[in-house]
């Protein structure tokens, strides 16, 4: 039976709703970005006390089916809710960033109380600065990219302080 490199290769290659964070790295955040053909990950460790001489996490972007344009490992992750509307009793947003020198590579979700399974809508954003991220001031991030909702996937465990 003759097979085509193509189809090979294609078994290899993320869908849009498929994260490949390296073990033992697991998702904690992923979404394609239709804007621009693109998926963003976020991989972290579960418990890097297990992993001396591990990064807690990395982040990954790449453009349809190319290697990845943007890699880096952190160890520097942080936490924001700045961007919950308290007019909005039913939802929550938060924003976990991994900081790569003086930038943060966030993931914003957005969950409602009302819906099953909890997030409605995810963006990633980079911002200028830790400052930046963690300031009350809204709109302050460099990008904001939004996420195909059907390809979100997120371990809503792990997203908190």
């Amino acid at each position: 039976m003759k097979t085509s490199l193509g189809l090979i290769l294609a078994m290899f290659l993320p869908l849009p709703g498929m994260a490949n964070c390296i073990p033992p790295w697991q998702v904690q955040f992923a979404c394609h970005i239709p804007a621009r053909d693109a998926r963003a990950e976020f991989c972290r460790l579960a418990d890097p006390a297990d992993h001396p001489g591990l990064k807690e996490a990395y982040y990954s972007y790449a453009a349809g089916t190319n290697p990845a344009e943007l890699y880096f490992q952190t160890d520097s992750i942080w936490f924001s809710t700045k961007d919950t509307d308290i007019d909005h009793p039913f939802d929550l947003t938060m924003a976990l960033g991994y900081a790569r020198g003086d930038y943060i590579y966030a993931f914003v979700v957005t969950e409602d109380s009302r819906t099953p399974g909890g997030i409605r809508e995810a963006e990633v954003r980079v911002y200028g600065s830790a400052e930046a991220f963690t300031s009350e001031t809204r709109h302050t991030e460099l990008v904001r990219l939004h996420c195909d909702p059907a390809t979100i996937l997120a371990d809503r465990d792990s997203i908190r302080p």
